[in-house]
């Protein structure tokens, strides 16, 4: 699969960060369905993806489910939240789409590391940087961009997506019926 946020995810001054985790953390393979996070509930732990997919998911008052972002393969996942303000519950369940292969490490661990020197200390606001640069960008993609160009934009990010999830998953995320999506794939293969 290809990167999905790769913007941030690859950001030169991150790799000192991805290289601790990889080299002090704790390997697992989350199977397809099983949750690193729960909303609701602190995470004391962020991760950097080897191989696979998680999806993050949040539950509304009323009791439904909006899937609001997904991260790839050598991306970082966790909860920004509750590594910027700890004991934080989760505002997402993050989940595995398929079978994932991971690297975790626990926030107080990269707390520490961070703490450091003043290198790793930029390395965490170089971290939230690009975490709310990524976000204020789908924020603005949202108010912007058509639901066909938001569509075409996660296909060119990860044209094997479709493979993972399913159509109502990727309207769910577009803010959109799962119709819209039809129609805008009928359009596309005219």
């Amino acid at each position: 699969m290809e990167d999905f946020n790769s913007q941030y995810a690859n950001h030169s001054k991150l790799e000192q960060l991805k290289l601790f985790i990889l080299e002090h953390g704790t390997y697992i393979e989350l199977k397809k369905g099983e949750r690193f996070t729960i909303q609701g509930k602190v995470n004391h732990r962020g991760a950097y993806i080897e191989h696979g997919l998680l999806r993050y998911t949040r539950v509304d008052e009323k009791g439904n489910i909006h899937i609001v972002g997904y991260t790839f393969s050598g991306e970082f996942a966790g909860s920004l939240c509750t590594l910027i303000k700890p004991n934080q519950p989760s505002l997402v369940t993050i989940e595995a789409v398929c079978d994932t292969k991971i690297c975790y490490m626990s926030y107080s661990k990269v707390e520490e590391f961070f703490a450091a020197n003043v290198e790793t200390m930029q390395l965490k606001c170089t971290l939230v940087e690009q975490s709310y640069l990524l976000m204020y960008h789908r924020l603005m993609d949202m108010y912007c961009k058509t639901t066909a160009e938001l569509y075409l934009d996660l296909l060119n990010r990860c044209p094997n997506i479709q493979e993972y999830i399913t159509l109502k998953e990727i309207a769910s995320f577009l803010q959109v019926t799962p119709e819209t999506i039809s129609r805008i794939r009928r359009g596309l293969n005219k």
